[in-house]
């Protein structure tokens, strides 16, 4: 059996459950920047890949650039084959107004609904130290722990959605050495001991192109310089295992759903 084929048979969970990936970004962009390979090949894999950005578009944009915000996104989530994308639509730059139990509460509701074993998020600063990451990475570890207390939003239940124990919270990080090579200075990262998990996406390399493409507002710099560097590979994308539900917690993983199939 061929690795891809082997790959497909590993959508469900050791207890059979359908497999099942919620990532949690700020921004509409995030993801192309962020985990955009890592969605790939879970999507390719067969598991139910889902996307929610809190934010639409830019302050003082025009209405003709929202609309192309909505396009982005949507080419974007083709590109990696997302099968939902969720848009929450605030005001970026505004997060930090927005009462922060109501973005628990939407994230809490989401996580009942789409019942992920595993949910992704930037690490507190983000990539760039950007004020909405900070509001949406706190706001997803606060639903992350209360969405399997039955008394956290007990409303959700009369709708029909249960509580729900996702297993695994990562955060999407860069390593300093990756950064120290890349050579660009304003990207925040970790130290290399606290990388938990390196997923190998080498394989999905064209659908993180397109990713970048579809973001045509910020990408182009980013794309030139990556066309310019060709020593540069982009073939590891990084995680920090935040917290874990699960018995056995390694202290170095290949798979976000190491332990879980």
């Amino acid at each position: 059996m061929s690795r891809a084929s082997a790959q497909v048979t590993h959508e469900h969970s050791l207890s059979g459950e359908k497999l099942s990936l919620l990532a949690i970004f700020a921004h509409s962009e995030d993801e192309s920047f962020g985990p955009a390979g890592t969605l790939s090949k879970y999507a390719s894999e067969g598991i139910a890949v889902s996307l929610v950005a809190a934010t639409r578009s830019r302050a003082g944009e025009d209405t003709e650039e929202f609309g192309a915000r909505n396009r982005n996104r949507s080419c974007s989530c083709r590109a990696s084959g997302i099968r939902r994308a969720c848009l929450f639509d605030y005001q970026p730059g505004k997060l930090s107004q927005v009462d922060s139990t109501i973005i628990v509460e939407r994230l809490v509701r989401l996580m009942r609904e789409v019942r992920p074993q595993v949910v992704v998020t930037f690490a507190p600063e983000g990539l760039t130290g950007d004020a909405d990451n900070r509001v949406i990475s706190a706001a997803t570890t606060a639903a992350f722990r209360a969405t399997e207390d039955t008394a956290q939003f007990a409303h959700h239940l009369t709708e029909g959605l249960r509580a729900y124990a996702p297993q695994k919270l990562y955060h999407c990080v860069l390593p300093a050495s990756l950064v120290a090579d890349w050579g660009i200075g304003d990207l925040n990262f970790v130290s290399d001991e606290q990388i938990t998990t390196r997923v190998d996406v080498s394989a999905y390399s064209e659908a993180m192109k397109n990713t970048l493409y579809c973001q045509r507002h910020r990408a182009y710099d980013f794309i030139r310089w990556l066309a310019e560097n060709r020593r540069i590979e982009w073939s590891t994308e990084y995680y920090t295992l935040v917290e874990s539900r699960t018995r056995k917690r390694p202290r170095r993983e290949k798979d976000l759903f190491a332990g879980l199939r």
